[in-house]
């Protein structure tokens, strides 16, 4: 009977590995046949296999496939082929973000301290930043940069819909896989889920209000909000600092844009002092661990700040960088301890910071292209903003825009104290500041030939032509 019941078992196991890797693999299909239908499509399965990594995630099939390769040659293929159409004009966004492609490469093929490793994290970082470069092509209109952020939004849902359901449940824990994927690094390391969560959420309450291809139900509305929730509880449930670093950061921005901010600002500061006062007096583990944050002597804090000196001696004499993983030759000595008494060295810590990363392993040249291409986009954001809330029907790039300044505030405020300089989240937002600037100047383009057509009733302009007197206006 015990033989029989292992069997059944094994079975049953066997099965559901087995539809599992079918059913991911009739995803994956999907995009790649509707791919060679709207060649956008392709794009959004490249989003989905980098973010949601179903080769991870499957048993089979999809694990013996290049399927993030397939996807990326579909998506090149399919535009020269078949698509072409409005490209993007030269930004400087796209500019610095080809410069920062080529100095990685010099840092890691020619200045590396760790070569083995450099060309490792490269292999990714690279594809990364070179998919960043080509979404403007890809997703142009209002339903392709729509479709793009629900795939991303989807995408992560994987991991941080278990987690937000298991935090519910058993209240979360640091350190804790309670996504799809295991692992410390990417969406399964807690800081950097918290940080995507955040973002997530942001994202959400925009396609709650904004969004227009799935339909007009309020139940539709009341699920990306409920996606919002989930992406904060899942970023309490890390018990990682950086998710309350992250919360606060949504609460300002959220106040930025509210209509109603004195309403907004009681509320907010009612939560703030029910978790403050939390805080002060819970004993539980999530409030210990917040409690330190401030604290410069907590062990995690303070080997922080001693890799962040030991960066600043080492590109005194490597100011060009020491390449990806340059990290792996650091040393640092915390202080002695009860556990500890003559002090504890650490070999290989990692930088746990954007700037710093950037810094050691990219020099100074790639602090400040990492830095212009943040101040770049930042300010094409702004100028959307400004200038589509005089055209009619482009609320939704407005409210859009304010969402991807929230995201690059997110990201850069949780940033300095995690090292995710090139994941995808990052270069989404520098991309997407891009694809809202150029579907702008389309549509700035087409007011004036509309307007050229009703003053000279001759079609004189139809042919690309701008009329001078329209600048001013639309400028």
């Amino acid at each position: 009977m015990a033989r029989r019941a292992r069997l059944s078992r094994g079975i049953a196991t066997w099965a559901t590995w087995m539809l599992r890797s079918f059913y991911l693999s009739l995803v994956y299909g999907v995009f790649v046949f509707a791919g060679v239908v709207a060649p956008f499509a392709f794009g959004l399965g490249y989003v989905w296999v980098d973010n949601f990594t179903p080769q991870k995630v499957a048993y089979s099939i999809l694990t013996e496939l290049p399927v993030s390769q397939i996807m990326a040659v579909g998506c090149v293929g399919a535009y020269v082929l078949v698509d072409r159409r409005a490209p993007p004009r030269p930004n400087v966004v796209s500019a610095l973000g080809l410069l920062m492609l080529a100095w990685i490469t010099y840092t890691t093929f020619a200045l590396a301290v760790a070569p083995e490793f450099a060309y490792a994290k490269w292999d990714w970082a690279s594809k990364t930043v070179i998919f960043s470069l080509f979404m403007p092509f890809l997703f142009r209109s209002r339903t392709q940069i729509e479709a793009f952020l629900q795939i991303y939004v989807f995408s992560l849902g994987a991991q941080f819909l278990p987690f937000a359901g298991k935090t519910l449940l058993s209240g979360g824990g640091y350190g804790m896989n309670y996504g799809v994927v295991a692992g410390n690094s990417g969406l399964s390391e807690g800081s950097t889920l918290a940080t995507a969560c955040m973002t997530g959420a942001l994202i959400s309450l925009y396609l709650a209000r904004h969004q227009t291809i799935l339909p007009q139900w309020r139940v539709v509305n009341w699920g990306f909000a409920g996606l919002a929730a989930a992406c904060v509880i899942a970023s309490v449930g890390t018990y990682e600092r950086t998710a309350l670093v992250g919360i606060a950061v949504v609460a300002g921005t959220l106040w930025l844009q509210s209509r109603r901010k004195w309403t907004y600002a009681v509320v907010v500061g009612v939560c703030a002092a029910a978790v403050g006062a939390y805080l002060v007096t819970s004993n539980s583990e999530w409030a210990q661990r917040m409690m330190t944050i401030g604290d410069t002597q907590d062990t995690s804090s303070l080997g922080r700040i001693l890799v962040w000196r030991w960066t600043l001696d080492f590109v005194r004499d490597h100011p060009l960088g020491g390449g990806f993983y340059a990290y792996v030759i650091d040393s640092v000595t915390l202080p002695a301890s009860a556990d500890a008494p003559n002090g504890l060295v650490i070999h290989g810590k990692a930088f746990h910071s954007i700037y710093f990363e950037m810094l050691g392993e990219n020099g100074w040249p790639g602090l400040v292209l990492f830095l212009s291409l943040i101040g770049a986009s930042a300010w094409s954001l702004l100028r959307v903003r400004r200038q589509a809330r005089r055209i009619p029907g482009m609320e939704w790039s407005v409210a859009l825009a304010g969402t991807g300044l929230s995201c690059l505030a997110i990201l850069l405020t949780c940033g300095a104290f995690i090292s995710i300089a090139f994941q995808p989240e990052v270069y989404y937002t520098f991309a997407l500041a891009v694809m809202l600037s150029e579907h702008l100047r389309r549509v700035q383009k087409q007011i004036r030939l509309d307007a050229d057509r009703t003053r000279f009733g001759d079609g004189r302009y139809a042919d690309g032509g701008e009329d001078p007197g329209w600048d001013g206006v639309l400028a």
